[in-house]
């Protein structure tokens, strides 16, 4: 055991040997590596690289590989590193994204080049990756926009055949990069207007199948020799049971893809629900209680205002019981939620996750504005100059779910400014219960120990 801070408790081992267990296969419902042993997707989206400004968030703040080393520190194994199609043919990045004077090795590259280093740091700081097409075209990706679908209607650059060329260009980028270990291959699949037609799975209408484009896509990186997982999203509106994607025929026996290269995936948040979309969550106070009517009338619940007994019923009906009955590896690869009204839902969710060891990926890593907004993100764990917030419950509950990970020996770290842990972090957490989650509402956001700065105690909530 070496002592350093982010690695206490943690075996460490060689890069060699780290990487030599990829890529992953499924057997049942869980991953496993080159020997066999159970591999654990315990993740965070790190985003930016699929919205406006082409590369990841937090480079213009902090140095990349003392952000990667970051991710390694609280936990995580993956990372579900966005994309845009955009991004793959954008030559420069945007002013203002990347602070060059902490970065100054990523100077003169395109964003699809940092895109490279962001995967390469976080492979040396042992961490995977799960590199997912977010969006189209560069932007804030929510609701029913022009980002929904894989193409673009009327469109001669971005057509779903363009759409699967550039999933076999990515996946031969990175075939020598072990820590690549799968492709998820398109974001929240839905309507792009609230008129136009709605994608389906195994759709009457062949262009808006979602069932048929997965399967070429997924039999396209099969026959290019891809050795990563695939990893296909149920459709976001209406949100059904993934007995759906499951029914005549499970998608690897529709598409004749090996069964064990197949992830299925599942978003969850405060505000969605099963089936159609509800913006009452959104709604002013006279309008979200014509919402509360409408669902009412229904029988309909956002998955926020369920009961613990309700949530984990519709949870087994969505994905639970793909586990349950050993049928396929599910990763709920978005869930997040704010410090206020969320939180007790986020509980009931992690208790869940933790009941059946559910492969997961929180939404996201990153703090300040939105890109090409003012509006902070909320659901963020880092302090806001993008260090790790300890004391904040929600990665103090996502930390309980991180398996104990082996981590490849570190290269030699530079000579790093040494921050001080605030006093009020000194505090002994033993006492909690496993999900009892202890939250000071309004809390400010406070500098956290740098992963390379040295402390003279173990720290409340510090890396394992």
């Amino acid at each position: 055991f070496e002592a350093h801070p982010y690695c206490l408790l943690r075996r460490r081992i060689s890069m060699e040997e780290w990487r030599r267990q990829f890529p992953l296969r499924a057997q049942g419902c869980r991953l496993l590596n080159q020997f066999g042993q159970h591999f654990k997707l315990a993740g965070v989206n790190w985003y930016g690289a699929s919205d406006s400004f082409h590369v990841v968030g937090g480079l213009d703040a902090r140095p990349l590989s003392e952000l990667c080393h970051a991710v390694a520190a609280m936990g995580f194994t993956v990372v579900r590193l966005p994309f845009s199609s955009e991004m793959l043919r954008v030559e420069r990045v945007p002013p203002g994204a990347i602070d060059y004077v902490q970065n100054k090795d990523l100077e003169g590259l395109s964003p699809l080049q940092v895109y490279d280093r962001v995967i390469e740091e976080l492979g040396a700081a042992g961490v995977t990756v799960i590199i997912n097409n977010h969006t189209t075209v560069g932007a804030w990706s929510g609701g029913v926009e022009l980002n929904g679908m894989w193409f673009r209607d009327q469109c001669r650059v971005y057509t779903e055949h363009s759409w699967i060329d550039d999933w076999v260009m990515m996946a031969k980028r990175y075939e020598d990069h072990p820590e690549v270990i799968g492709y998820d291959i398109r974001n929240e699949v839905r309507p792009t207007s609230m008129m136009g037609p709605s994608p389906r799975w195994g759709n009457s209408s062949p262009v808006y199948d979602w069932s048929r484009a997965a399967g070429s896509c997924a039999r396209a990186l099969m026959d290019a020799n891809a050795p990563g997982l695939v990893v296909v999203e149920r459709i976001a509106w209406p949100q059904n049971s993934l007995r759906e994607m499951l029914n005549p025929k499970p998608p690897w026996e529709a598409w004749q893809v090996p069964r064990d290269r197949i992830v299925l995936a599942v978003h969850m948040y405060a505000w969605s629900g099963p089936g159609a979309w509800s913006p009452k969550h959104f709604m002013p106070g006279v309008l979200r209680s014509f919402f509360d009517v409408v669902d009412y009338v229904g029988s309909r619940s956002l998955y926020g205002e369920m009961s613990q007994e309700a949530l984990e019923e519709q949870m087994d009906k969505d994905f639970g019981f793909c586990i349950d009955e050993d049928i396929c590896p599910v990763w709920l690869s978005e869930l997040g939620c704010s410090l206020d009204t969320e939180l007790d839902w986020f509980t009931k969710v992690c208790q869940y996750l933790d009941k059946k060891d559910v492969d997961f990926a929180y939404w996201p890593l990153n703090v300040g504005p939105k890109p090409g907004g003012s509006d902070d993100e909320a659901y963020g764990i880092l302090t806001n100059d993008w260090q790790p917030r300890w004391a904040d419950p929600r990665l103090q509950a996502l930390r309980r779910l991180c398996p104990q990970a082996v981590l490849p020996s570190p290269k030699k770290a530079q000579t790093r400014r040494p921050l001080h842990l605030p006093a009020r972090a000194r505090a002994d957490s033993g006492s909690l219960s496993p999900f009892h989650l202890n939250v000071t509402p309004n809390v400010t956001p406070v500098a956290s120990p740098s992963c390379f700065g040295q402390v003279d105690e173990p720290l409340w909530g510090a890396p394992f």
